[in-house]
């Protein structure tokens, strides 16, 4: 004996595929629009961050530096870049 869910089921599926794939595609249009410049500042600001914690430590600038501090903001844009294309990951579909 079938009942009237089992033929609803495919058409409520097919309804919930349509709109992730309409919530899904623009926002993955714009992270891939905004990634050359999310890698590019994630980058440098990681690069950069190190490079000028390693340079104000060992320089005599002033007592109270605040080196892990500095080293942890830097190794955050990697945080941040790495959860960036783990969404793009998940939106963009090959």
């Amino acid at each position: 004996m079938e009942t009237e869910f089992e033929y609803t089921r495919p058409l409520l599926t097919g309804a919930v595929r349509v709109l992730w794939n309409v919530v899904r595609l623009p926002i993955a249009a714009v992270l891939l629009a905004l990634e050359p410049i999310v890698g590019f500042i994630c980058g440098a600001g990681l690069v950069l961050g190190v490079l000028a914690a390693i340079l104000f430590e060992f320089s005599a600038v002033g007592p109270r530096f605040p080196f892990v501090k500095v080293l942890g903001i830097s190794f955050s844009f990697a945080v941040i870049l790495f959860l960036y294309y783990g969404l793009l990951s998940l939106l963009v579909e090959d």
